[in-house]
């Protein structure tokens, strides 16, 4: 499977980002929430840009402002995840960074806002 994965990847069928395989220029727009009765993904099953696009559509969401830590805890929920135990923070406030980083989100870190103006 891995030699398959790398030949799709370097035939430009596929990209790597960030330990997980995606179509190219495909971009995550939307971010699923656990159903009812359904299995929770554990956060090391649900893809950074994922991840990312729900912390950016909490921080739209709040034309006001909300802190770094508020933003992981809400996430979290979002998805179903503690916000005590487990990889789940970790990961959230490493997603916040890399998008401040990237530019996407301003007045770091306790009144998030999109760059973008949404």
């Amino acid at each position: 499977m891995d030699s398959a994965a790398a030949s799709l990847v370097e035939d430009g069928r596929l990209v790597e980002v960030r330990d997980f395989f995606d179509l190219p220029y495909r971009p995550s727009t939307k971010a699923r929430w656990p159903l009812p009765g359904l299995t929770r993904r554990p956060v090391e099953h649900v893809a950074p840009g994922e991840r990312e696009r729900a912390l950016l559509g909490l921080v739209e969401d709040r034309p006001r402002g909300l802190g770094a830590e508020q933003a992981v805890a809400e996430v979290a929920e979002f998805f179903g995840w503690s916000t005590r135990a487990g990889g789940a923070p970790g990961r959230l406030m490493s997603d916040l960074y890399r998008l401040r980083d990237s530019g996407e989100l301003i007045g770091w870190p306790d009144k998030l806002e999109s760059a973008g103006g949404s």
